[in-house]
Formats: structure tokens, C-alpha cells, sequence
């Protein structure tokens, strides 16, 4: 296990950064506000809103 960390320092060290700002986002409740958005998008596209 220890020989698989070593070789991937760096693919581990990306991968606890994302999770940590994917934790940040949920605790902000931006995917709240993206998925509104994403809504509003799709709607104007097929000409509702």
C-alpha cells in the first residue's frame, strides 16, 4: 500500500484538493444555485421561460 502512495503523490494530493472543494461547495450550498441556474438555462432553450 505504501509503495502505491509513494508513486502517486501527486495524483493524491489533486484528488484530497478536489474533495476538499467539493466539501466547501456543499457546506456554501452552491449546488443549490447552480442546479436554479442549469434550470433556468435548459428552460430558456426550449422556450418556456
Amino acid at each position: 500500500m505504501n509503495n502505491i502512495i509513494k508513486k502517486n503523490k501527486v495524483g493524491l494530493a489533486i484528488f484530497i484538493a478536489g474533495m476538499l472543494f467539493v466539501s466547501l461547495g456543499i457546506h456554501r450550498q452552491e449546488h443549490k444555485v447552480v442546479s436554479k441556474k442549469s434550470n433556468i438555462i435548459c428552460l430558456e432553450c426550449i422556450g418556456i421561460g
